[in-house]
């Protein structure tokens, strides 16, 4: 995945490079830099990326679509007047897809009472989560004695997300992250094994744990996959 990534990286560079030279000998009648920086391309790059790394393609095709749109209106304007700031809304549209899109990804037990129980100081039983914030803030404890993974979605809000009262499920147990104008904090044991597969738009996931040399893991591993743009986190050891 992020070597194709890396590709596109390189892909777009070139063409910048090559439409900017193009540019300076006066083969366009049109601001070739107008059009590399805009939103348009702004948009495009974005739209590549998500269909690079992202298991659903709805997004990734409204921000190429959006974008190639721009594109085509800045070379050869439409009869309508097309400006940003008329038609921004977009981005909420967007951003509900993609919290549509990521709860149908990863199937997410619901769990009874007897098996799923909360209490004031936001601490968890079930061997899943599902947790969605929004214009807010949570701070979550997880005791599970079978962790199995599950959904976070921070959108113009923020998640802290604690694992290290849990245990791990054996074999492999995804936990899909989606983060817009938003950050999650992500805690786990030391003895965890951890990959992190998050693809950064406008943004950042770091893994900050302290790895010892010597540690024996546990039979699980913990898959976090997902989306940060514009936004950030970071997965922490204690």
């Amino acid at each position: 995945m992020r070597n194709n990534t890396k590709d596109w990286l390189g892909i777009i560079l070139i063409a910048i490079g090559v439409l900017w030279i193009a540019d300076n000998f006066f083969f366009f009648d049109f601001d070739i830099g107008g059009l590399i920086f805009s939103w348009h391309t702004l948009f495009i790059i974005i739209g590549i990326v998500l269909l690079n790394n992202s298991s659903n393609s709805v997004p990734g095709v409204v921000f190429l679509v959006l974008g190639l749109f721009g594109v085509l209106n800045h070379i050869a304007p439409f009869n309508i007047h097309f400006r940003f700031r008329d038609y921004w809304p977009i981005l909420l549209i967007i951003i509900g897809f993609i919290i549509l899109s990521k709860r149908k990804s990863i199937p997410v037990k619901t769990e009874s009472k007897e098996e799923f129980s909360t209490n004031e100081n936001n601490t968890y039983y079930g061997d899943t989560i599902d947790e969605s914030t929004i214009f807010n803030s949570t701070h979550r404890m997880i005791n599970s004695d079978n962790f199995k993974g599950g959904r976070i979605s921070s959108v113009f809000g923020s998640s802290k997300i604690n694992l290290y009262n849990a245990k791990l499920s054996p074999g492999e147990n995804y936990l899909e992250l989606t983060c817009i104008f938003g950050g999650c904090e992500i805690v786990v044991p030391r003895n965890w094994k951890v990959i992190v597969n998050v693809t950064s738009v406008f943004g950042g996931f770091d893994d900050k744990r302290f790895l010892a040399s010597d540690a024996i893991y546990t039979e699980g591993v913990l898959i976090i996959k997902g989306t940060v743009l514009f936004g950030g986190g970071e997965i922490l050891t204690y």
